[in-house]
């Protein structure tokens, strides 16, 4: 018996796959994400899980970053299982009630198209009307506003919604700017551009759990103070400014 109390004090004191370590003396918060790249990849060096370490670093807390499947992020939030997510669109409060939003946004996110077609242009969503579109399956913007294209495809990953553009079975792919221009490197593609003006842009803002509301005014100060200091820029320019010439968000 004591052995297997051994064994499990052990197996919870060692980090698990999928979680990043945490500081020890602090208070911890666990906050989940999916990996999407560039804002959250295996390694936690993401955009913005180096934002977040700071940002609650800043106010005496430590976070331990999971990721977890897309579905789960939010309901597990929500329900209080974990502590707090990465970014979502702005007014997700409204439909998760136990969620509260950060004051200060974290950056205004860009839905975008890529084509390799250079006689492709975009003036809003009806302009997409002449294509053959694809998009990633379950992205709501997009289902949500393209429903007449001449065809719509709907893929599970970033990389395979690419891949239909390298392969030429598909006009146009949408998505958001930096999670595309990953695509655009990670895949070596040098004929592939993207298309402006954005197609939406939606202020996206990170959350937590209603039971640590009272951190929600030191928390966004000091995303504001960080974007004031260079703090913010620096991050930005390590992991996302590498991607395009682009210094846009």
């Amino acid at each position: 018996m004591r052995i297997v109390r051994l064994l499990a004090v052990i197996l919870f004191l060692t980090p698990q796959p999928g979680m990043a370590q945490q500081d020890e003396g602090k208070p911890t918060f666990s906050v989940v994400t999916e990996i999407f790249e560039p804002m959250a990849n295996p390694d936690f060096t993401g955009f913005e899980e180096l934002l977040a370490k700071e940002v609650y670093h800043r106010i005496g807390i430590a976070i331990a970053l999971a990721h977890v499947p897309s579905a789960r992020v939010l309901r597990n939030a929500n329900e209080g299982i974990d502590d707090g997510i990465l970014s979502r669109v702005g007014g997700m409060d409204a439909l998760f009630p136990n969620l509260v939003q950060f004051r200060e946004k974290v950056m205004d996110r860009q839905y975008v198209a890529f084509t390799r077609r250079d006689d492709i242009t975009v003036a809003g969503w009806h302009s997409l009307k002449a294509y053959h579109v694809a998009f990633i399956n379950g992205w709501k913007i997009f289902g949500r506003n393209v429903t007449d294209a001449k065809s719509i495809t709907r893929v599970r990953t970033p990389e395979q919604l690419f891949l239909l553009l390298r392969h030429d079975r598909a006009d146009v792919v949408l998505i958001s700017r930096w999670a595309g221009l990953q695509q655009v490197k990670d895949l070596g593609l040098t004929n592939v551009r993207v298309l402006e003006p954005p197609l939406a842009t939606k202020e996206v803002f990170f959350y937590t759990n209603k039971k640590h509301a009272a951190v929600i005014p030191r928390a966004s100060a000091a995303l504001k103070a960080m974007k004031e200091d260079g703090t913010y820029q620096r991050i930005f320019e390590e992991t996302l400014g590498r991607l395009a010439p682009n210094r846009g968000q």
